[in-house]
């Protein structure tokens, strides 16, 4: 995902789950506008301490919040997430637990981000073979998005998926 994100240069970016920062640092070089959101403040007082220490000149705003729930709509041109993926019935880690198909929590980040993206907007997200890869193309499309996968990479039991989801015009 830190490969893929690369090439993109927007205006406005949001990455939901920012956890350590290592994607908002990145987008951060060829973008306007960052925000790095997520719901573990600790985890955000240690990025805040890192960037304060490390990247100075750093100008990411970070917020502690559920997901997208701050923003008002149509606000963001791309969004970037690496969700909670594995399969869990009971959520004990929500770094790693994704619920009971490994896609609920990325169903909810995607549906939020969909409501926050402009109307050309794109939604940058990682997914892996080990979840319900299938049902998380079907429910964007369902929202309204076009769906392609941008690089994939074989890992010793999964495969990992960058994926890139546009609003379909």
């Amino acid at each position: 995902l830190l490969r893929v994100i690369k090439k993109y240069s927007v205006d406005k970016v949001l990455e939901i789950g920012t956890g350590s920062g290592l994607l908002s640092l990145e987008l951060e070089k060829q973008n306007r506008f960052v925000v790095g959101i997520d719901i573990d403040f600790n985890t955000l007082n240690e990025l805040r301490t890192y960037i304060t220490k490390k990247h100075t000149d750093s100008q990411i705003n970070i917020i502690c919040c559920d997901s997208a729930s701050p923003f008002r709509n149509n606000v963001f041109d791309l969004v970037v997430f690496n969700p909670p993926y594995l399969l869990s019935e009971e959520p004990h880690d929500t770094t790693v637990d994704g619920g009971p198909t490994g896609i609920e929590i990325s169903k909810v980040w995607f549906k939020d981000a969909s409501k926050i993206l402009r109307k050309n907007g794109r939604i940058v997200f990682l997914s892996s073979s080990i979840s319900d890869v299938k049902g998380l193309f079907d429910y964007s499309r369902e929202l309204g998005f076009e769906v392609n996968i941008l690089e994939s990479k074989q890992l010793f039991f999964e495969e990992l998926l960058a994926i890139e989801a546009k609003p379909i015009q």
